[in-house]
């Protein structure tokens, strides 16, 4: 467990190292109000999967866990920059990001504007940014928006509705069993979540998509209300290299649903990969 320093701002990161001599990184980012604690058992999954074991780093976005709450409101290129100063800590030159929900458009923001520390995105759940984006319908906006004023406990369930689909929603002691001990850690804080959707909300991307040049799968949930899944398609019509997928039955809580996602999504990665080099080296005529 360690810090790095972002412009006087401490930002808490751990890593957990991989099997083997894979020396690929991969960088978890979580999503609006939450910390990393919430990847749950996610990290060391990754680390020890035979198929591709690498080091996997977790940090928690300014205002959450165990980094620090400077006064608000936020930016997506301050919450990207937080990112880069973990790489840099850490020593690591470049590295794979998987963000979720916001985390996706924090990932987004780093290839944009330091394309060469990433060597892959994975975006669950996620948003293109301004004015590309498809919002949530007026209600689901106003779920979202009163979530710091629910009960720490427990939540309605229409509130349970914007993470999980209509035919889990009987089931969501069974998906959320973890979350109240982690919300015991790192509870959801009101100045955190408004000073964090001030980045959502302002998140102007304009063109700048075509800065991301590095291979790029983009996963959306079918039942998700709260980033409708015409997001990921809009993201894959501007992200050059980049596959779409679409999870039958799966809303907003991509990971927690399907807890191969990550793991199948690299794996697309490294496919992309070669097939990326591969066209290079024949448009080279080698």
């Amino acid at each position: 467990m360690a810090h790095a320093d972002s412009g006087g701002v401490r930002i808490f990161y751990e890593i957990t190292e991989g099997r083997g001599d894979d020396p690929r990184t991969v960088v978890l980012v979580q999503g609006l109000g939450l910390s990393s604690r919430f990847w749950f058992e996610q990290p060391e999954l990754l680390a020890a999967d035979p198929r591709g074991p690498r080091r996997i780093i977790v940090l928690d976005n300014r205002g959450t866990g165990r980094s620090d709450r400077p006064t608000g409101p936020y930016n997506m290129r301050m919450l990207a920059r937080d990112v880069v100063a973990v790489l840099d800590a850490a020593g690591c030159e470049r590295a794979t990001l998987v963000g979720v929900s916001m985390g996706g458009m924090i990932a987004q923001r780093v290839a944009m504007h330091h394309p060469d520390r990433v060597d892959g995105l994975v975006l669950l759940a996620t948003l293109p940014g301004l004015p590309h984006s498809r919002l949530p319908s007026a209600r689901t906006l106003g779920l979202l928006l009163s979530m710091p004023l629910q009960n720490k406990s427990r939540t309605s369930r229409a509130h349970n509705r914007l993470l999980l689909p209509e035919k889990e929603l009987d089931r969501a002691a069974h998906h959320f069993a973890k979350w109240p001990a982690a919300i015991a850690h790192d509870p959801l804080r009101a100045r955190t979540f408004a000073s964090q959707f001030a980045a959502i909300a302002t998140n102007w991307t304009g063109d700048l998509h075509k800065h991301i040049a590095c291979p790029t799968m983009i996963v959306s949930g079918a039942e998700d209300i709260l980033v409708p899944p015409d997001n990921g398609r809009r993201l894959a019509a501007r992200i050059k290299h980049s596959r779409y997928e679409l999870l039958a039955d799966v809303a907003h809580a991509v990971p927690l649903l399907d807890r191969d996602v990550v793991a199948r999504s690299l794996r697309s990665l490294a496919e992309m990969a070669a097939s990326i080099a591969a066209g290079e080296v024949a448009a080279r005529g080698l």
